[in-house]
């Protein structure tokens, strides 16, 4: 069950990322990986082919086990294969469509076919039934490095902090600090390495918060309120302020080192409230997720907090610290059924539901979540905020 509820929670976090984020192609070429499309739990079988080599751009040498990742949203297809010895790779039984093709390697930038500079679109390909492609190769160019360590207020090492470099970039017409690459997790010495960067200007972040809701049943009450004082997000050179971080430039496959910084605090309070249905009857078990308001200028680094509605559909989330949010909500529904693991989404008339199933002990549960129909504006200040009305659809009755 356990696994269950971190699948879901993963499908609940891509569907919130996803709402701060804009169509395809505005965050083109990020190092980090590419955005999941949705796919049936069966993948459908096609009669196509790709084939190509990924090479390193400076010395030409094939890389092994690169990964290349075909997309096509529309077709809800997301194939992955990596490369053998000789740096060749091969997609096959891909039914015809348009596809977004991506090549990674640990310390290399990734690339999208075509992309011919940083953070530019690449080109999306078609391929016909009983096609192959040949020759879509790719030369990937070795990655920058940031390295360094974050420290506690006592100078001791913060360990399982997550770290990234951020970079400003336009998003729906604001300029805000994306995360062009992978989250890192600090070691037991608090170091990081955040590597595969292009070159370019980015503000190092470390994010001490954790994830992860209680578990069916069981409302997620814990962290600080009333003015508290908890750790937060922080920018390098040490400041909560987004304003007073300061931009780290680096070449083209250069390590930048020994950038250390402390992760500061500052008032932590609580966000308390209840999820109620169209009706306005309480929904137990629902889960309800505080969101950064990407308009604040900052996007997508880890939820602000999270929590499950008790039997009576009240939540209440702590250690949040002042700014401006949205606070999503989904309901679960579990039943028997057949099947494999997998997810899909489904569009209705009244929003977008989202099902998936996982087998485990022979016994297979499958769910349906459906978020809020609109996220509720959450402004924190200097005071916890009470009486949060959430509403949320609950799933359809599965036939």
């Amino acid at each position: 069950m356990r696994k269950a509820w971190l699948l879901l929670l993963g499908i609940l976090l891509v569907s919130s990322a996803a709402s701060a984020q804009v169509a395809a192609g505005q965050f083109p070429g990020a190092p980090g990986l590419p955005p999941a499309a949705p796919r049936d739990v069966q993948p459908k079988i096609g009669t196509a082919r790709i084939r190509g080599r990924i090479l390193a751009a400076d010395t030409g040498q094939p890389l092994r086990k690169a990964r290349v990742r075909a997309i096509s949203p529309e077709l809800r297809e997301n194939r992955l294969t990596t490369t053998d010895r000789d740096g060749v790779y091969e997609l096959i039984e891909l039914p015809a469509g348009r596809y977004q093709l991506t090549a990674s390697k640990g310390s290399f930038v990734q690339l999208q076919y075509g992309q011919t500079r940083p953070f530019e679109a690449g080109k999306p390909i078609e391929v016909a039934d009983g096609q192959t492609l040949e020759k879509m190769n790719f030369s990937l160019p070795r990655g920058s490095l940031i390295v360094g360590r974050v420290i506690d207020e006592f100078g001791e090492p913060a360990t399982d902090v997550q770290a990234s470099a951020l970079r400003y970039q336009f998003v729906q017409g604001r300029r805000q600090l994306v995360p062009p690459g992978r989250t890192v997790t600090t070691n037991d010495i608090g170091e990081y390495r955040v590597s595969g960067l292009p070159p370019g200007e980015y503000f190092l972040a470390a994010s001490p918060r954790g994830m992860g809701f209680g578990g069916p049943g069981i409302a997620s009450t814990t962290g600080h309120g009333g003015g508290t004082p908890t750790t937060t997000t922080t920018y390098s050179p040490g400041t909560a302020d987004q304003a007073g971080a300061q931009a780290i430039t680096v070449a083209a496959g250069a390590e930048v080192s020994n950038i250390v910084f402390m992760l500061q605090s500052v008032p932590a309070y609580r966000v308390s409230g209840i999820v109620v249905d169209e009706n306005g009857a309480p929904i137990a078990h629902a889960m309800v997720m505080l969101m950064n308001d990407p308009r604040s200028g900052t996007m997508f680094i880890g939820p602000g907090g999270n929590a499950q509605t008790g039997d009576d559909g009240r939540f209440s989330i702590g250690d949040v610290t002042p700014g401006a949010y949205r606070l999503n909500a989904s309901v679960p529904m579990m039943m028997p059924s057949g099947g494999g693991i997998g997810a899909s989404s489904v569009a209705t008339g009244g929003g977008s539901f989202t099902s998936w199933s996982i087998s485990s002990g022979g016994v297979t549960t499958t769910s349906t979540v459906n978020a809020t129909t609109q996220p509720q504006e959450v402004i924190v200040a200097d005071a916890d905020v009470k009486g949060v009305r959430v509403l949320a659809r609950r799933p359809p009755t599965p036939q």
